[in-house]
């Protein structure tokens, strides 16, 4: 037993410091990131995971960078916590704006109680996207599962004032 369970904290480790390796960069962008995220925890978690991944746009790599966090905290929660065996994930992204989205049929939680909504890793999924100017969103619903929604609009630049007008 003592055995399995070396093996098993070994795992859980070689896999954490896969994932914390694992960032969007200019050749690899969110959805391949999410693709591969999502077929390592079906292996070991065997949750099945549905991916609608738009690949056309990008935001800058900075908020990509962080909504990848973002996804990953979702995911690990689910798989730590919710008990689901379905997964949907939805990345919208078109130039102007970018939302994630993140839906399993879990086991869910009250919402505003001990939920957990200020556990680190929701502060930490609150602060990420703040970061960029995104707002977060997440619901749930004892025994009916829950969201997490990251949304992104691009702020409209404002042109320059024309010189020498008064």
């Amino acid at each position: 037993q003592l055995r399995d369970d070396v093996r098993g904290v070994i795992r859980e480790v070689r896999d954490t410091l896969y994932d914390l390796r694992t960032d969007v960069s200019d050749s690899q962008d969110l959805p391949a990131i999410l693709e591969q995220f999502a077929a390592r925890v079906s292996e070991r978690s065997h949750i099945h995971f549905e991916l609608f991944l738009d690949r056309d746009e990008r935001p800058a790599i900075l908020q990509e960078r962080e909504m990848w966090r973002i996804a990953q905290e979702a995911i690990t929660n689910i798989e730590r916590h919710s008990g689901a065996n379905e997964v949907r994930v939805i990345w919208r992204c078109n130039g102007d704006s970018a939302a994630l989205d993140i839906t399993d049929n879990g086991q869910g939680f009250p919402i505003g109680t001990a939920g957990r909504l200020d556990s680190y890793g929701i502060v930490g999924m609150r602060e990420r996207a703040s970061s960029i100017g995104a707002t977060l969103d997440i619901t749930s619903q004892p025994g009916k599962g829950t969201r997490v929604r990251a949304s992104l609009i691009r702020p409209v630049e404002q042109p320059a004032a024309a010189a020498g007008s008064s």
